[in-house]
């Protein structure tokens, strides 16, 4: 009887731990923009813990810092005079290939001129002409020209004598094309092409005022993840939890994950801490860069938390 009753009780124990253990808690980073195009965006994981938290009690992050940079063209500021050998089928837009990889083929590209010591843009959606040949892209081109003289190519290795697919048509709106411009690069940055085009209805052979409205954007992007295994906790002070959202208090709370050193990087999430900017500050700090983007203040003089994340 009496190793029963141990029995029990050795049970009832267990049982009592295993209550008591606390389940890792998953927050939403509330998305941060800063200053100069940056964003924040990601997930902040607890031990559980409620109340206040120290960076013991922070057990996982998955943070995405992204700066992005647009480069836009349109009817309203750009000419579509660079097109040839382009026809569509109603469906999809079509550039021709070179004949022989020597004579031209068509190209279809939205051009803005420089003018005032400015250098020209060029949106260039698909070229198979002698441009692509003196650039080394064998099979043709796609990319475009910036405003600091920067050629962004990618080549499309397409064959002689064919058609390339240069754009599909919306399933919603007729006559507008979606241009299918292959990735530039995906380091250092991230460089990507995307838009629409929009025709007259015409079916067949496509000249210049068949295309009645486009829009163009070339976007670089600079993304850098922050995460256990390349970062960590450098500060959390007055950081509290009541499990549904992670709040910063205002009297003095400071809460940065990133990379210690001579040259930190770090990601501020929230900062009191500076007499200067009394109601918070949060930013993105690189290196021997210093600070990328910010964003100030965080809230009112009357608040006494910031949420920084939230189920």
């Amino acid at each position: 009887m009496k190793a029963l009753r141990w029995i029990t009780v050795a049970g009832a124990l267990l049982l009592s731990i295993g209550a008591s253990a606390q389940t890792p808690t998953i927050f939403n980073l509330n998305a941060m923009r800063l200053s100069n195009g940056w964003r924040v965006t990601g997930t902040i994981t607890t031990d559980g813990t409620t109340g206040t938290l120290t960076a013991a009690n922070i057990v996982d992050w998955n943070l995405r810092v992204v700066q992005t940079t647009d480069l836009v063209w349109t009817e309203k500021d750009s000419n579509d005079g660079n097109i040839s050998g382009v026809s569509t089928d109603g469906k999809r837009i079509f550039v021709a290939t070179s004949p022989d990889g020597v004579l031209d083929g068509g190209t279809l590209f939205f051009s803005r001129g420089g003018g005032g010591g400015r250098i020209p843009t060029s949106a260039i959606v698909a070229d198979f002409t002698q441009l692509s040949t003196n650039l080394g892209y064998v099979g043709g081109l796609a990319g475009w020209q910036d405003e600091v003289g920067g050629l962004n190519f990618v080549g499309l290795n397409q064959r002689n004598h064919s058609r390339y697919r240069a754009a599909l048509v919306d399933p919603v709106q007729p006559n507008v094309f979606h241009v299918t411009v292959p990735v530039l690069a995906t380091s250092p940055l991230l460089m990507t092409m995307y838009g629409t085009i929009t025709t007259d209805g015409t079916v067949g052979a496509l000249a210049p005022p068949n295309i009645v409205a486009w829009k163009i954007t070339a976007r670089n992007q600079d993304i850098t993840d922050y995460t256990k295994a390349n970062s960590v906790v450098l500060s959390a002070t007055g950081v509290t939890s009541d499990g549904t959202v992670i709040n910063v208090d205002h009297a003095g709370g400071q809460f940065t994950i990133g990379i210690g050193g001579r040259r930190p990087t770090f990601v501020t999430l929230a900062d009191f801490t500076d007499a200067t900017l009394p109601n918070g500050f949060a930013n993105y700090y690189l290196g021997s860069f210093g600070v990328m983007g910010d964003r100030s203040p965080l809230v009112g003089s009357r608040a006494k938390t910031y949420t920084v994340a939230a189920k």
